[in-house]
């Protein structure tokens, strides 16, 4: 039996006496001598000793019947206040685990920081919580004596059978190692986009890692382990809905800070890429496809807001000035202008060929003749 547990059990007995103050001092002593064993064996058992005997003032009732003693001389008045208190811690614990369960889902479904605001919202009633409860001024008893929580693990206990029960406690181990897993994943998830719920997961992942091995000698710290699992559940969620969606589009799951395997450049990967026109200027949308007409699809970075357009380029570059996200687009260097050696050339000059004409005889088809000498006319003198 743990310390608190034994704390409980002496508040428990020092009830059942007020409870009995009115009999005789020998009686009271030897009934609280046979009571004593019982409940304290009850409290060493699993479960809510409430559940089995009853508040305090309950179980003095029913011994008084059981030993035919005298009813009280006048009805006990119960402390307001402190079941009051207990009734405000129960019910701000419960209001945190599900404000923790929202921002785990909000948070990294989002993968933006406005999730945080609730949590300073409620910080304060979580804060009350836990001190009334780590002071003493509320112990576990007075919360199990409330009407809601015994309607609570009523119906808890007969949604799951005793089986199903004895089965989830034997994961507890599982969930301690597997909590921490779900917390990596989820920081992997929102670092590039909210560095600030960032730091949140790893201040969450802290806490839980130390009371891992402190809530099972110190039940106070369940105020703290029940909203940190409520939040770890969330982001578990989210993840299990981000991949079944991606799945579902055919398209693979990158998550901030990663590009796609598509996207690489001498062996180094590229987070993203521009074009540029022959004329200098930027072309402000282009889309990326590969040689199958797929997507190349890479993580498209934003300042809370969700796109689809994920082979859309250029990607927007996130710009942090003084904790304010900023997107901004254009190109983020000056293009040299083409060279002229780089661009082709649209005209051609033809130049004619030489001429290569020439004179010639066509040669003669018929049989050769011997040249013929000129005929020479003899002159005949005049006759007179």
């Amino acid at each position: 039996m743990n310390s608190d547990t034994r704390l409980e059990l002496d508040e428990y007995l020092a009830r059942v006496r007020k409870a009995l103050a009115d009999l005789p001092a020998d009686e009271l002593t030897e009934l609280m001598e046979d009571v004593e064993p019982h409940v304290t064996e009850v409290f060493g058992e699993d479960g809510s000793p409430v559940e089995r005997l009853g508040t305090p003032e309950d179980y003095a009732a029913e011994l008084r019947a059981t030993g035919g003693y005298p009813p009280p001389p006048s009805r006990t008045v119960p402390v307001v206040p402190r079941k009051l208190a207990g009734r405000f811690a129960l019910w701000a614990l419960a209001i945190t685990t599900l404000v923790a369960l929202i921002v785990g889902i909000a948070g990294v479904g989002e993968r933006s920081e406005s999730p945080l605001v609730a949590v300073l919202l409620f910080l304060p009633l979580f804060a009350a919580a836990a001190w009334l409860i780590f002071t003493g001024r509320v112990r576990r008893s007075d919360i199990e004596e409330l009407r809601e929580y015994r309607w609570s693990v009523r119906t808890g206990m007969n949604l799951l059978q005793p089986a199903a029960v004895e089965y989830l406690r034997s994961l507890r181990p599982a969930w301690t190692v597997l909590r921490f897993v779900v917390l990596a994943l989820a920081f992997l998830a929102v670092i590039s986009r909210a560095p600030v719920f960032a730091v949140a997961i790893l201040v969450a992942a802290g806490v839980l890692l130390w009371t891992a091995g402190r809530v099972k000698t110190d039940r106070r710290l369940l105020a703290v382990t029940v909203p940190g699992n409520a939040f770890v559940v969330g982001c578990g969620i989210a993840l299990a809905v981000a991949a079944a969606s991606n799945n579902g589009s055919g398209g693979p799951t990158y998550y901030g800070g990663y590009s796609g395997n598509g996207l690489y450049y001498n062996g180094s990967p590229l987070s993203n890429v521009y074009a540029v026109g022959a004329d200098g200027k930027a072309i402000e949308e282009f889309y990326l496809y590969d040689e199958d007409g797929r997507p190349i699809t890479v993580y498209h970075p934003s300042c809370g807001e969700h796109t689809d357009n994920r082979n859309r380029f250029p990607l927007p570059r996130i710009v942090y000035t003084n904790g304010i996200c900023d997107e901004r687009t254009g190109l983020p260097f000056v293009p040299l202008p083409p060279s002229a050696s780089m661009i082709p050339s649209t005209s051609a000059t033809v130049t004619a060929p030489p001429s290569t004409t020439a004179t010639s005889v066509p040669p003669s088809t018929g049989p050769s003749t011997p040249a013929k000498a000129p005929v020479t006319t003899p002159a005949v003198p005049p006759t007179g």
